[in-house]
């Protein structure tokens, strides 16, 4: 009877690893690399003050993610230029990036597999149009690897243009209370003078490893001008996985933090700390002592999180930027690399122009 138990025990533990899938956290789940931006547009303008039409603001990264994949490339982002009736120019993006695998044994040796590339249009109220664009991530079949192709789509709607006074506008003149789990209580925090980029279905193109999948993204950033920071609200990502599905809900912050010295130096640092599934509220927790907005910047080393800095340094003019020299050094405390990887796509290609420039 003992042996039959024993089996039927191990057979139970068995099955329940299989049930804890996505595959356990990588030892080192990390983004890092730099990034080189140059506003032209801010530069090379008309007398007006507004932007020479067919000058382009250009990002130029290379970006590690956990010694997995390595993106390398430009995105250039064409703005839009409005006329007394219309336009004189569309505003849109343009990706040329290349897509390299890492050795993880040997990470300074890497292999290209594939391309990202393709247009993504934005339209007058600065929505970025993905399912309009031709974005998509192009891997070649190489060794044994399969090739495939695949694309972003859906909408990623920006900060409303400050001659619109649509419904989004006004929505920014609005108070609004993010919540948050901290310690398992709910924390509230009131945002008055925001922006926000909402995402609507919004899919990130699966790769460059099969081990990649699309991932949908619905919810807002909320960008407080008061606190200088980026909140999430309601944002999750959802993939299927080894045929099972996962919805993962990102919580936390991005704050902007400007050296004493900036205009002389220049130097500033966005500070990251990104929740992944953050527990809700829990019942013992409402009988503790109450929280404050502080609790919104606290740090849980138990959370799995997205934490790290992204260290600038811009050439100033004015109080004005004409260009930036970036450090990303992000690390991924118990993610996946699939969760990583979802951040890294998120944060440095489909928000590049909204984090560094609006």
């Amino acid at each position: 009877m003992k042996s039959i138990a024993a089996s039927l025990l191990t057979l139970a533990f068995a099955a329940g690893a299989f049930a804890q899938q996505p595959a356990a956290p990588a030892p080192e789940v990390f983004i890092k690399g730099d990034m080189a931006i140059k506003f032209s547009t801010r530069t090379n303008t008309e007398s007006d003050g507004k932007p020479k039409e067919g000058v382009t603001d250009r990002y130029t990264l290379s970006v590690n993610v956990a010694n997995s994949a390595l993106f390398r490339g430009t995105i250039e982002h064409t703005p839009y230029i409005s006329k007394l009736v219309g336009s004189s120019q569309l505003a849109k993006l343009v990706y040329t990036v290349d897509c390299d695998v890492v050795n993880p044994r040997n990470p300074s040796q890497t292999r290209n597999v594939g391309r990202l590339f393709g247009t993504v249009p934005v339209d007058d109220k600065n929505t970025y149009r993905f399912a309009d664009g031709d974005l998509k991530l192009v891997v070649f079949p190489v060794g044994t690897a399969k090739g495939f192709e695949t694309l972003f789509k859906g909408l990623a709607v920006g900060k409303q243009p400050a001659s619109s006074e649509g419904f989004m506008s006004k929505l920014k003149k609005e108070a609004l209370n993010i919540t948050r789990s901290v310690n398992g209580k709910n924390v509230a925090l009131a945002v008055t003078n925001y922006d926000r980029m909402d995402f609507k279905s919004h899919v990130l193109a699966a790769g460059p490893v099969q081990i990649y999948p699309e991932a949908t993204v619905n919810g807002s950033m909320i960008y407080d001008y008061g606190r200088t920071a980026w909140y999430f609200d309601g944002v999750t990502i959802t993939y299927v996985l080894d045929g099972r599905q996962y919805q993962d809900k990102l919580t936390g912050n991005i704050r902007w933090i400007e050296a004493a010295n900036r205009a002389a130096s220049g130097e500033g640092e966005y500070q990251f700390d990104i929740r992944v599934n953050e527990p809700a509220q829990s019942e013992s927790s409402v009988f503790s002592g109450p929280a404050d907005e502080s609790a919104f910047f606290a740090q849980d080393e138990a959370i799995p999180a997205l934490t790290g800095v992204m260290k600038y340094k811009d050439t100033m003019m004015g109080e004005s930027v004409s260009s930036s020299a970036v450090t990303i050094d992000l690390k991924g405390h118990k993610l996946t690399k699939q969760q990583g990887m979802n951040l890294a796509k998120l944060l440095l290609l489909t928000v590049v122009v909204p984090l560094n420039a609006e």
